[in-house]
């Protein structure tokens, strides 16, 4: 008997149709060696590896940041940490993107890697109930939560500025800024220093600030005798990393393009500015 090759799509009908098994059919037809061969060659296609690429909405995350695909190199590195607490200073942990600041090319790849785990990189955006703080032909992208040693890289298209925060730890001041392209003062944005939420409905949250942390921890802790006006909030927040004059977007575009977190420590004022990362 002549070998005849069929599809997938016809041996499925032949079976529905004369209700026999698979093995059947192939034994009858002889087609057993070429269909297998067929099959390995379709299984080893579906089972290669798609094509690296940087999604718009999700980026493209690794777990290994020293195995980035050679057509995904990046332009720039920002890197995520994590600074321990001070208890002789009294100083909390800080958790921030180093640099803080960044200048960069419309179409560029910025890498971010983490160098401590639990953090994202996610844009301050309406879908994520924050005040829109990117450019409104923005997706709202975010990386997953990716693990110490791993990386997440992102393509800024489109130019403008870009203001963006780690999930777990935007509460504890984790944010940063990306100007990207050569910003005049007319492209700046009117978000730039406004920090408002919406009136809804819902309402959207700008970053939160210092004043507006402390009123809710003397509500949570109302509690205590004896009174809690003192209650005060000891960690950075949002607000003051993004309104620190290191931040100004005029600024980030000066010298090399770069505004370390230093720089933004030494711009609030209240933290000790010398550490060790982690």
């Amino acid at each position: 008997m002549d070998e005849r090759e069929l599809s997938d799509a016809e041996l499925l009908e032949l079976i529905k149709n004369h209700g026999i098994d698979r093995r059947s059919v192939m034994k009858a037809l002889g087609v057993g060696t070429a269909l297998s061969l067929s099959a390995g060659n379709a299984a080893a296609k579906h089972d290669d590896p798609h094509p690296p690429h940087i999604d718009s909405h999700y980026g493209y995350a690794t777990s290994d940041a020293d195995d980035i695909p050679t057509k995904l190199e990046p332009d720039h590195v920002v890197e995520l940490h994590a600074i321990p607490p001070n208890p002789p200073e009294n100083q909390p942990p800080m958790f921030h993107f180093a640099p803080s600041g960044l200048s960069v090319d419309c179409g560029d790849v910025v890498q971010f890697t983490f160098t401590a785990p639990d953090h994202t990189i996610t844009a301050y955006h309406p879908a994520h109930g924050f005040q829109r703080r990117v450019p409104k032909q923005t997706p709202p992208f975010s990386s997953p939560v990716v693990n110490a040693g791993g990386a997440w890289l992102y393509r800024f298209e489109t130019e403008g500025l870009y203001d963006m925060y780690c999930g777990p730890h935007h509460i504890l001041g984790m944010a940063m800024r990306i100007v990207v392209g050569n910003l005049s003062e007319e492209d700046i944005p009117d978000y730039e220093d406004t920090f408002e939420g919406s009136e809804g409905p819902p309402p959207l949250l700008a970053p939160f600030s210092k004043e507006a942390l402390e009123h809710e921890l003397h509500n949570f802790t109302a509690f205590i005798e004896g009174g809690n006006e003192g209650c005060e909030w000891v960690w950075l927040t949002p607000k003051e990393i993004l309104d620190t004059d290191a931040l100004d977007p005029r600024n980030i575009q000066e010298g090399d393009g770069k505004v370390s977190f230093d720089q933004v420590l030494e711009d609030i004022g209240r933290a000790d500015v010398s550490h060790e990362h982690e």
